[in-house]
């Protein structure tokens, strides 16, 4: 995930992994691995997708039943327990609770954290075609987590689990395709991996496409397509979305042109910590647009939004204090 998501690799985004083991932010490669913009399988929230057993597959009735025990615990933060009855399962190699056993080690829930600990498991699991496991194991390369950073060892992962519908994974190779990182950059190949994960509704994708029709970059240039996509993806809560929709009614791109709206999408982003939410907001409250001027609005977004080191808040501080 080195763009910095919170997980688009498109983030589980600090680093917790999403069903697997990450989430993904949006736009810029950072090489500080808690930025890790590149989703994963191994958050609460995603956790319920682990069980999802690679249809070639034929699970035992015991072990499928000894891994819901433990994922009902792990998902009742009952981690001891949790740990129990997904041993159980997974030392009898059942994929899907080997994967859940690496997720706990990744973020050391109810155990020491421990990457190698984590990529042991991830490999097992993995190595049986377990999904969530392969972009796992995709993250880490991507992180330089217990392992030297490869980003073609990465890709070949994300890209195993994309071919079996994986739309963390689909998300991570458009990401990659479009960065350039272990392969040649290639846009229009970006699109559709985005496309693909968007229409799984994967938010970070359904931006990461958004932004893609608003620019041009790979697709031919949308506004209209593209400020759907962002809707779906800030529909979702994903604040960046949330922002960049708000910037496109402020300026009437993709959407009829409306001050009050953008306001209203700029308070949601900049309610869930988005950088550029806050600037926009407080630029908002400064010139009045979509509401009344608000000095200590303005001054309270800028200030939160600068110190998250948004530049443009920055300059905007100082230029109004030069004054």
């Amino acid at each position: 995930m080195v763009r910095n998501i919170s997980a688009h690799l498109h983030k589980l985004v600090a680093l917790t992994l999403v069903a697997g083991l990450c989430v993904v932010s949006a736009f810029a490669f950072a090489d500080d691995a808690d930025n890790s913009i590149y989703q994963s399988t191994n958050s609460d929230a995603t956790v319920v997708a682990i069980a999802n057993v690679n249809p070639v597959l034929k699970p035992d009735a015991k072990l499928a039943a000894l891994f819901e025990n433990g994922r009902n615990d792990y998902l009742d933060k009952n981690y001891a327990s949790a740990l129990k009855w997904l041993h159980k399962a997974a030392d009898d190699g059942f994929a899907p609770a080997q994967t859940m056993i690496g997720n706990m080690y990744a973020n050391g829930f109810g155990v020491d954290a421990s990457d190698a600990a984590a990529l042991s498991w991830f490999s097992k699991a993995a190595a049986q075609g377990n999904a969530d496991a392969e972009v796992s194991l995709g993250v880490f390369y991507t992180e330089g987590r217990g392992v030297e950073r490869d980003y073609k060892v990465a890709t070949d992962w994300f890209r195993r689990a994309a071919e079996q519908g994986n739309a963390a994974a689909q998300s991570n190779l458009g990401l990659i395709y479009q960065e350039g990182r272990g392969v040649d950059a290639a846009p229009e190949a970006a699109a559709e991996w985005f496309r693909s994960a968007a229409l799984q509704n994967e938010p970070l994708a359904q931006a990461s496409l958004g932004e893609m029709f608003r620019d041009g970059e790979g697709v031919e240039r949308d506004d209209i397509e593209g400020a759907w996509w962002m809707r779906k993806s800030a529909e979702q809560g994903n604040a960046d979305a949330q922002a960049k929709l708000g910037v496109m009614y402020l300026e009437g791109r993709g959407v009829h042109q409306n001050d009050t709206e953008a306001l209203q999408w700029f308070r949601q982003a900049a309610a869930l910590g988005s950088a550029l939410g806050q600037y926009y907001l407080g630029v908002s409250y400064a010139e009045g647009k979509g509401t009344s001027k608000n000095r200590a609005e303005a001054t309270k977004w800028l200030a939160s939004s600068a110190k998250l080191g948004y530049a443009p808040a920055q300059e905007y501080i100082q230029q109004e204090n030069a004054q």
